[in-house]
């Protein structure tokens, strides 16, 4: 088959980490003798064409100046964009446009459009009304929280749907957020397996005991308001004496204020910001250290919990979007609530004061990964057979139609 993927997110290099979960489906299913393109919205400076991996990727420019393209260039994706910036949304018509365009030229290459978050998802509708070509979409997570509490991406989301040939999502949470919304055709909404590069992401041979020392902790994510960073700061503050550093992967418009919070609450001497980091580089420090923190808000199915269980790198997480599902608290991992400060830091305690457990766990978390399979190659296995199916009974029906 012939898959073009449509996205607004994708790595510019193999160790780049923006967008990798795609690039590594991407490859596992040109592996299995696919043949994969990909369009995506250009970032500042980084506008082109290019092959990685084999992959002919399509970076579209969408700005007057190159140096702009605000709504790909913020940490924290294009949601994050327009909260921030005003004047990131007047780029919207001009990124949609492009978009349509380049998805529109290619569609008739593609057995199958396969549409990446519901922003792509406008492109890969339009192309799909111009050439009739099948469409799959993926929902991430913050498209489907934003469709079911606003009706602006609603409206968005219905239109979408109706020109899908199938709706997957990335966990299982957020299938009844969106069910009300889909057309029986499109019921039940697919959930395949999102897995994990299990031979970079592993354990430490053998991991460093703690002994004799306090543990390190590591955050990896957007620093923004919706992984609830500010959350972490202030439940460190409060068991300041259970960790000896904390580390802190990632970048985010909410950066200057955490660290402010940091030092208000006297922990900013105890902090590293490591800032952007390559995948191979979080690989490391999740083998080097003791526990993983992810105090989100808000969650889709949270790649960087995949990798750390992978690592036997115990996580402290909360109970939103699809972490339940991977996180089994007390075996695998500690689950506590959202915005629940002292939870948080009675987890972080926990953790820290108990080596014993954090082994346990770190071995279970290994095995859990192992047993259930959570590599890139059963993914997929399980989008060839979704593409498949799709492309297969061809162009959905317009409303009405017999």
């Amino acid at each position: 088959m012939n898959v073009l993927v449509l996205t607004t997110s994708y790595p510019e290099s193999a160790e780049s980490s923006s967008g990798l979960f795609i690039h590594e489906l991407a490859k596992a299913l040109r592996r299995r003798g696919h043949e994969i393109r990909v369009i995506v919205p250009g970032r500042a400076g980084c506008v082109g064409r290019c092959t990685l991996d084999g992959i002919r990727i399509n970076r579209f420019g969408y700005s007057v100046f190159n140096r702009r393209h605000r709504l790909t260039s913020v940490p924290g994706g294009i949601p994050e964009a327009l909260r921030r910036s005003p004047v990131a949304w007047a780029e919207v018509p001009l990124m949609v446009g492009r978009f349509v365009a380049e998805a529109t030229l290619n569609a008739s290459w593609a057995t199958v459009l396969y549409a990446n978050w519901l922003g792509a998802g406008l492109a890969g509708s339009a192309a799909h009304l111009l050439t009739g070509r099948p469409m799959v979409l993926t929902l991430r997570g913050d498209d489907a929280y934003l469709a079911h509490s606003q009706r602006f991406w609603r409206v968005v989301a219905r239109w979408v749907f109706r020109h899908c040939g199938t709706v997957t999502a990335v966990s299982p949470n957020m299938v009844p957020l969106m069910t009300p919304h889909l057309p029986p055709r499109l019921r039940p909404v697919r959930v395949p397996t999102f897995g994990v590069n299990t031979e970079r992401f592993r354990p430490a041979a053998p991991r460093t005991p703690c002994v004799g020392r306090l543990p390190g902790g590591l955050y990896v994510g957007n620093l923004t308001h919706a992984k609830g960073v500010d959350v972490l700061i202030r439940a460190l503050a409060q068991c300041r004496n259970d960790w000896a550093r904390f580390t802190l992967v990632g970048e985010g418009s909410d950066e200057d204020a955490m660290r402010r919070l940091a030092g208000e609450h006297g922990i900013a001497d105890r902090l590293d910001w490591l800032g952007r980091k390559t995948n191979a580089a979080i690989a490391t420090l999740m083998q080097q250290a003791d526990f993983l923190v992810l105090a989100s808000r808000s969650e889709g199915r949270p790649n960087v919990v995949i990798e750390a269980l992978a690592s036997g790198l115990p996580p402290i997480a909360t109970r939103v979007g699809g972490t339940p599902q991977l996180v089994r608290h007390g075996e695998t991992g500690l689950l506590v609530p959202s915005d629940d400060v002292a939870g948080l830091a009675e987890a972080i305690h926990r953790l820290c004061r108990d080596p014993g457990l954090r082994e346990t766990m770190a071995r279970t978390a290994r095995r859990f990964v192992e047993q259930e399979n959570l590599t890139w190659d059963r993914t997929a296995a399980e989008f060839e057979t979704i593409f498949r199916d799709t492309a297969g009974r061809g162009a959905p029906r317009p409303a009405g139609h017999p």
